[in-house]
This record gives structure tokens, C-alpha cells and sequence, in this order.
């Protein structure tokens, strides 16, 4: 649109300006978050990134996400973590989620947590996953459990265990059920046991032999007893006195 002599408008001239970074950011709303500007967001310090309102966490996009900085990604707090966007979390990088404190950890739910690649959450280390709520818990992928190594499953109390998907829960390695201690094996639930696959259960022999008797019975099989079928006429040869004949 132009003016009556031809010229730009100052409609046109306000839409061309990309949004100013205040200094104080205490007062932006999600929709200023939202129209932030790459190169805005990769500016923004730790102490602002720490003044933000949880409220506004809930503008960033994903591609936003990707051009905070670590540090300022390290100033986060639970309930900003808590209102990003599931779609948001997507967005960060490996070198990012090492970067978040313990308690920052505390804030992710089951559905962002679901959204991190598993890239992305192998760079979760053992002092963070301890500190997952049982929700965020509950969003754990299979990929993202086939990454877990005995160390870091052994961060995870029972309680947490017995929270983990029944379908995820295949993804996890033999050499790490077998580093399950007899509390976390006892929190196992009957849908987790019998969501373990035929390889895991063959290969995890310590785990399996750390199961009691009931549980053994949730699995799809159990490798401590036999599945062959006898035929009792197989060996009836062996039953008979030596020169006797049955159809004499």
C-alpha cells in the first residue's frame, strides 16, 4: 500500500521492523516470545532467560529452542521447563539438556519428554535422569531406554521403574536389566514383564534369575522351562519288557 504520492506507507515501515530485545524481559507475554526473531533469542543472556515468566516459555518455538545458548538454557528453573511446548523441547540440542541443573530436570512432563530425540536425551546425565518426575518417566521412549546404560538405570528409584511404558520398556538392554537391583526388578509390574522381548529375557540372565516366581509367569516365556512338547508315546519303547510285543 502506498500513499497518495506514491511513497511507502508507515503501516509498511512498522511491518518491516524486526522486533527490539528489551533489556528488561520480565514483562514479555508468549506472543512477544513468539515473535522474537532468531538472531533475538540467540542474544538473550543467562539473567534474562532466568527473568522470563513461566508464562511466557509457552511462546518458544522449536527453532527457537535450537538458538539459546547453553548458558542460557543452564538458567532455566522447573517451571519455566514445565511450560514449554512439547514441540518446543524438540528443539533442543544434546549439548543443551547437559547444561541443565538437576532441578531444572524436575520440570519436563511425560509429553516433552516424549519429544526428545534420543540424540538429544544421551546427553541427560546420571545426577539429571535422577531427578525426573515420575510423569516425565512415563514418556521415556524405546529408543531413549535402549540408550541407558547400568549406571544410569541405577538412578532411577523403584518407584520410577515400575512408571516406565510397557512398550518402551523392550528397548532396554540385556547388560542393563541385568544391572537392576532386587528393588527395582521387585517394582516391575506384570505389563512391564510381559512387554520384554524373547531376546532380552534369553540374554538378561541375571535379571531373570532375580524375578520371583510370579513374575516369571507375566513373561512371554520362561527360559528356566522347557517349551518342547513331550509326546508321551515318543519313548514308550523304553517302558516295555524286553521281548514283549503289544499287538501280539
Amino acid at each position: 500500500m502506498t500513499d497518495d504520492a506514491g511513497g511507502t506507507t508507515r503501516q509498511q515501515i512498522d511491518l518491516t521492523i524486526e522486533p527490539e530485545l528489551p533489556a528488561d524481559v520480565s514483562d514479555l507475554a508468549a506472543d512477544d516470545i513468539s515473535s522474537l526473531t532468531a538472531d533475538a533469542v540467540s542474544e538473550l543472556t543467562a539473567d534474562q532467560v532466568n527473568d522470563l515468566s513461566p508464562s511466557a516459555m509457552q511462546g518458544f518455538t522449536s527453532e527457537q529452542v535450537a538458538e539459546l545458548s547453553d548458558d542460557a538454557v543452564a538458567a532455566l528453573h522447573p517451571k519455566q521447563v514445565k511450560q514449554l511446548s512439547s514441540d518446543a523441547v524438540a528443539g533442543l540440542s544434546k549439548s543443551q539438556v547437559s547444561e541443565l541443573t538437576p532441578k531444572a530436570v524436575k520440570g519436563f512432563t511425560s509429553e516433552q519428554m516424549n519429544q526428545l530425540s534420543k540424540k538429544t536425551f544421551k546427553g541427560l546425565e546420571t545426577v539429571q535422569l535422577a531427578k525426573l518426575s515420575k510423569d516425565a518417566v512415563t514418556g521415556l521412549t524405546r529408543g531413549q531406554l535402549k540408550t541407558l546404560s547400568v549406571a544410569e538405570i541405577s538412578a532411577f528409584k523403584p518407584g520410577k521403574i515400575k512408571s516406565l511404558d510397557a512398550d518402551a520398556i523392550s528397548g532396554l538392554k540385556p547388560k542393563t536389566l541385568d544391572g537392576f537391583s532386587r528393588r527395582q526388578v521387585k517394582a516391575l509390574t506384570d505389563d512391564q514383564l510381559a512387554g520384554l522381548s524373547n531376546k532380552q529375557i534369553k540374554k538378561a540372565d541375571d535379571f531373570v534369575d532375580a524375578l520371583s516366581v510370579q513374575q516369571r509367569e507375566a513373561l512371554s516365556f520362561d527360559p528356566r522351562r522347557s517349551n518342547r512338547l513331550i509326546d508321551p508315546l515318543d519313548n514308550v519303547s523304553d517302558l516295555l519288557l524286553p521281548g514283549v510285543d503289544l499287538l501280539a
